[in-house]
């Protein structure tokens, strides 16, 4: 069996100031480790918030004196500092046994995560935990770097349904690339692929090829609708079982963010397009 060859290095995972179930952040670390990938934790502690505390007309609600009370700097400073060491304390928790080259960084604003993605990054984004959360400048940012960027997004739900079962790829056609990034990242997990494609559609010759020689076993099933909602059509025993799902970028719709809503505890793996093939053919082009 020959060892997959992915396209991503590192995962730079953004970790929320509050996290309700710690199975995200170790799916994370769980997919990061059998890609023997670096594994990069980020948290921004959010300027705005001093900011805000700073302006003298600005008050806060406060439901025990039943009063509204001027902003205390000095409290928010601390429970920044405090959740920002929550969040350290409970990643190194999940990483303490794990073969991982990690590291972890405070973050001034989600801004910044733009200067630390790389192209050949996976950026991991857990579900927020309320969803408003999800129309905030700190998560649009952070969403919004990792799709302009990244080779990939991870987007975690809060709560992971199963450590264990196949990777399922929704293919909009036979030559779609989720499906070679799929078949590695099964291969890697040693689990079994299913590629859902539309009604006739036949796998590339290569790709059977590939499969063999990474030892993943695999099983074309159709899908007749669009591979951003093809998980819900897809058939019953596959869709109790899967670990992972794997879309392209181009699948995605207008506002990615919706897409939490349909997690339904599986983690959702968006391919985007190899961003070094594409430079080299401009450069043919050019030429």
């Amino acid at each position: 069996m020959s060892e997959p060859r992915t396209r991503f290095r590192r995962m730079v995972v953004g970790l929320p100031q509050n996290i309700a179930d710690q199975r995200a952040v170790d799916a994370a670390a769980d997919l990061a480790e059998f890609l023997d990938l670096e594994l990069l934790a980020t948290f921004v502690a959010d300027p705005a918030l001093l900011a805000l505390a700073e302006l003298p007309a600005v008050r806060e609600l406060r439901t025990l004196e039943q009063s509204w009370q001027a902003i205390d700097l000095a409290q928010i400073t601390r429970d920044i500092d405090r959740a920002a060491s929550a969040a350290r304390q409970n990643f190194a928790e999940s990483v303490k046994s794990r073969a991982l080259k990690t590291s972890f960084d405070v973050l001034a604003g989600a801004e910044a995560m733009a200067g630390l993605i790389r192209t050949d990054d996976i950026v991991a984004i857990i579900e927020p935990t309320h969803p408003g959360e999800t129309v905030t400048r700190q998560f649009r940012s952070l969403l919004d770097a990792g799709l302009e960027m990244a080779a990939a997004i991870l987007m975690l739900p809060r709560r992971i349904t199963r450590t264990a079962g196949p990777v399922i790829a929704l293919a909009g056609d036979p030559g779609d690339p989720s499906i070679r990034a799929a078949l590695e990242i099964a291969a890697a997990l040693k689990e079994r692929l299913i590629v859902a494609t539309r009604s006739g559609a036949m796998l590339p010759a290569d790709i059977r090829t590939y499969a063999q020689e990474l030892g993943v076993r695999f099983e074309q099933i159709t899908a007749n609708v669009l591979p951003a909602d093809a998980w819900a059509q897809v058939p019953p025993l596959a869709r109790s079982m899967e670990r992972l799902r794997v879309i392209t970028r181009s699948s995605l719709p207008d506002d990615a963010s919706r897409l939490f809503s349909t997690l339904a505890g599986v983690p959702l793996l968006v391919i985007a397009p190899d961003r070094r093939d594409a430079a080299t053919a401009a450069e043919k082009g050019a030429g």
